[in-house]
C-alpha cells in the first residue's frame, strides 16, 4: 500500500487486484479523505488526473502540465453522456447561449489562499421535476429531491431513432423494446445536429410526441442509499455564521404567467455542500493549465468501495489504518468519523472544530483537512493530481460493508470544484 514516490501513504486508482507494499516503510501515513482512492501503484501513469509523470517526479512550478479531457474512462467501460458546462451552451429561450455561469471572486492571484468559484444556473440546464410544469406539483414541493434515484440509476438500453421521426407511439413499436427494460435512452436527430453545442436556442428540435413531499435517504427496499445532503438555506457554509442563505430563485413562474417554473441557483461557493475539489483549488498553476473537475476521472469516483467506521477519539493514524483492517485490493474507502455523530452538516452556523487532518492525520467534513491545518493538508493531495477528494458525505444511518458508490461532479468547465451527487449500492 506504500507508494515510494513519497515518505506517506498515497491513494490512488489501480486496475490490480493486489496493492504492492513496502513492509520496511514506517512513516505515519497521512490520509485525510471521505472517499478515496486505497490500492496504490508504484508508477503514477495511471493515476486519478491525466498526464501524471510516469516516474513520480512533481513537475516543477516553470513546467505547465496539460490535462487531457476525456469523454471514455476505464478502458471503454465508463462513457461521460454529460454535456460539459460552456458560456456558449444553449439555454432556453436565449439566442446567446447559457452565458458568464462561473465567476472567481476568492482568487489566488489576488491573494486568497485558495480559488473559490461562485456558481449561477438556470437549474433547467438539468434535470426536470414534476413541478416544472405542474404548479399544483410544485406548491406541493415535489421538488428535484424527491426524485427516485432507483428509477435514475440501473441498467439501461440505448436507442436509436429514425431520424425522420419524433418519438411517436408508431415509433416505439418499431423499436421493439424488450419487455422488462426499464430504463431507455433515445438518440434522435438533435445528436446529430449537435443542438447542444450551439449558442442559439432552436425550437426545431425532436422529441416526445403526446399520443411524496419527502425527500427518500434509501430506495429500492434499502438496496441504494443517498449520500449527499441536501442544499438548504440553514445548510453550513465555510466561515459562515449565519448558513448556506437563499441559493434559488424563481424569476419564471406559472402564477405569474409563464408556462412553466424555471428557477434559477446560485451557490456562494462550488465547495458547498457535498462537494468535489480539484487540484487547481488551492494550487494556481494547475489552475492556470485548467486541471477543473471537468478532467476528474470519473473510474475513481465510481466503483466497489467500503464504509468503516473508525474509532470516534481518534484521527485517522496508522494504528487506525491495521485496526481498520481493510482488505487487499480495496480502492474506494468511506470513513465514517465522528463529524456524522455531532451531525455539522445540519447546523448553520460553520464550526471550526470539525475533527480533520492535520498534517499528519484526520479527515474533515466540509473539508478534508482541519481548519488550522487546511492549506498545507490539501496540498498534500492536489500536488502529486493521485487523489480527488470528495467533501461532505451524508453517511448517517448506513450499514457499515461493501457497496458501489457513484459520484458525479458537473461539468464545469473552468471550475476547481462542483457539488457532486453521490449514492451508495448493495
Amino acid at each position: 500500500m506504500f507508494n515510494q514516490c513519497k515518505n506517506h501513504i498515497e491513494f490512488t486508482k489501480n486496475h490490480t487486484n493486489k496493492p504492492q507494499t513496502d513492509q520496511n516503510h514506517s512513516s505515519p501515513p497521512l490520509i485525510f479523505l471521505l472517499l478515496l482512492s486505497i490500492a496504490v501503484t508504484n508508477t503514477a501513469a495511471d493515476s486519478a488526473y491525466p498526464s501524471v509523470p510516469t516516474d513520480c517526479t512533481l513537475y516543477p512550478a516553470d513546467v505547465t502540465p496539460v490535462p487531457v479531457p476525456r469523454e471514455v474512462y476505464g478502458g471503454g467501460i465508463i462513457f461521460d453522456i454529460s454535456h460539459r458546462y460552456t458560456v456558449d451552451m444553449p439555454s432556453w429561450g436565449s439566442n446567446d447561449g447559457l452565458g458568464e455561469f462561473l465567476w472567481i471572486p476568492a482568487s489566488m492571484k489576488n491573494g486568497s489562499l485558495a480559488n473559490n468559484s461562485v456558481m449561477k444556473l438556470p437549474t433547467y440546464t438539468g434535470t426536470d421535476a414534476p413541478g416544472h410544469m405542474i404548479d399544483r406539483y410544485f406548491d406541493a414541493g415535489f421538488d428535484v429531491d424527491t426524485l427516485d434515484l432507483e428509477v435514475l440509476n440501473g441498467l439501461a438500453l440505448l436507442v436509436d431513432v429514425p431520424r425522420d421521426s419524433d418519438i411517436t407511439a408508431q415509433v416505439m413499436e418499431s423499436l421493439k423494446i424488450p419487455k422488462g427494460v426499464r430504463h431507455v435512452l433515445f438518440r434522435t436527430l438533435n445528436t446529430d445536429r449537435r443542438l447542444m453545442y450551439k449558442g442559439s436556442m432552436t425550437q426545431a428540435m425532436l422529441g416526445l410526441q403526446r399520443t411524496g413531499q419527502d425527500g427518500w435517504e434509501v430506495y429500492d427496499d434499502g438496496r441504494i442509499f443517498n449520500v449527499s445532503h441536501r442544499y438548504t438555506v440553514d445548510m453550513p457554509s465555510w466561515g459562515s455564521k449565519d448558513g448556506l442563505g437563499q441559493f434559488l430563485w424563481l424569476p419564471l413562474s406559472m402564477k405569474n404567467g409563464s408556462q412553466s417554473n424555471n428557477s434559477l441557483m446560485k451557490l456562494v461557493s462550488v465547495h458547498t455542500g457535498t462537494h468535489v475539489d480539484a487540484p487547481c483549488h488551492m494550487i494556481d498553476r494547475y489552475f492556470q493549465a485548467f486541471f477543473d473537475v471537468d478532467t476528474l476521472d470519473l473510474e475513481v469516483l465510481n466503483g466497489p468501495a467500503l464504509l468503516v467506521d473508525v474509532p470516534r477519539d481518534s484521527n485517522i493514524t496508522a494504528q487506525v489504518m491495521e485496526f481498520l483492517n481493510i482488505p487487499e485490493g480495496v480502492r474506494l474507502v468511506l470513513f465514517r468519523r465522528l463529524n456524522t455523530n455531532r451531525r455539522l452538516m445540519f447546523k448553520r452556523v460553520f464550526d471550526s472544530s470539525y475533527v480533520g487532518c492535520t498534517e499528519r492525520d484526520g479527515i474533515g467534513f466540509l473539508s478534508a483537512a482541519c481548519y488550522d491545518y487546511s492549506v498545507p493538508a490539501h496540498l498534500e493531495f492536489f500536488e502529486g493530481r493521485e487523489v480527488i477528494l470528495v467533501e461532505g458525505l451524508k453517511l448517517d444511518d448506513v450499514p457499515v460493508g461493501l457497496y458501489n458508490v457513484h459520484c458525479l461532479p458537473l461539468r464545469l468547465l473552468g471550475s476547481e470544484g462542483s457539488p457532486i451527487r453521490c449514492i451508495l449500492i448493495q
